[in-house]
């Protein structure tokens, strides 16, 4: 599938319901919230921060089948095998909260219906998709089996009606995709796995060039700063 982040599902493994290989992260000591008091952030940023890390929004828009649906295409799309329950970070309750405040984002694809519509629509239409080719509704069919319903989808040639009025491709890559990736790295968590230092509000940042790592950003080599 092309939208799948971390540890990537492929081949032979896919089938199995195995992710490829074990994550890694290249910053493995580095933790964005060390910066809490540091000059990079101010009181206003730290709010944000804070917000997001402690306060799990509960759920408001999604019924109970959809929210089941979703978290188990979230765990096909992008897999987090290399931490707990608690450890992971929340992707599903953020989409949700999205949906309930009807936050939208400036503009819509021609073809697809609005979001809140759009979503309910397209969870319907993925557990119609996984009872057509599996007998079961996707939550219930085996990892393999769900990753051969998202390929469909992202193929673009699903079986439901549901996609006879939504292009399934365009709904999985630029709304499901679109928005677990933008949810999963507006994380401390994944921050700290790719060395972002976070909304650098106020200090910003000065070497804003391709490969540019301003000194006091997290670095991949143990040594403070290199010109190569």
């Amino acid at each position: 599938m092309g939208c799948v982040a971390r540890g990537s599902v492929v081949g032979g493994s896919a089938r199995e319901g195995r992710v490829s290989e074990e994550f890694r992260s290249r910053y493995p000591r580095y933790d964005v919230l060390d910066r809490w008091y540091s000059v990079d952030w101010d009181d206003q940023t730290r709010e944000v921060v804070r917000r997001r890390v402690e306060q799990l929004p509960g759920q408001r828009f999604f019924t109970d089948v959809e929210t089941r649906t979703l978290e188990a295409m979230v765990e096909r799309i992008l897999p987090q095998p290399d931490r707990g329950p608690a450890e992971r970070v929340p992707i599903v309750p953020w989409i949700d909260a999205k949906l309930a405040d009807d936050r939208r984002d400036g503009f819509r694809y021609e073809g697809l219906p609005p979001q809140r519509e759009l979503w309910r629509a397209a969870l319907e239409g993925v557990d119609e998709t996984a009872r057509a080719m599996h007998g079961r509704a996707f939550a219930d069919i085996t990892p393999g089996e769900q990753d051969d319903v998202l390929r469909r989808l992202e193929r673009g040639d699903p079986p439901g009606s549901t996609w006879a009025r939504i292009p399934s491709q365009r709904f999985f890559a630029d709304t499901l995709c679109a928005t677990v990736a933008k949810t999963y790295y507006a994380h401390p968590t994944a921050w700290s796995e790719t060395g972002y230092n976070g909304p650098s509000s106020p200090r910003g940042h000065v070497r804003k060039w391709i490969t540019g790592v301003d000194p006091w950003e997290a670095h991949e080599r143990d040594t403070l700063w290199g010109t190569d």
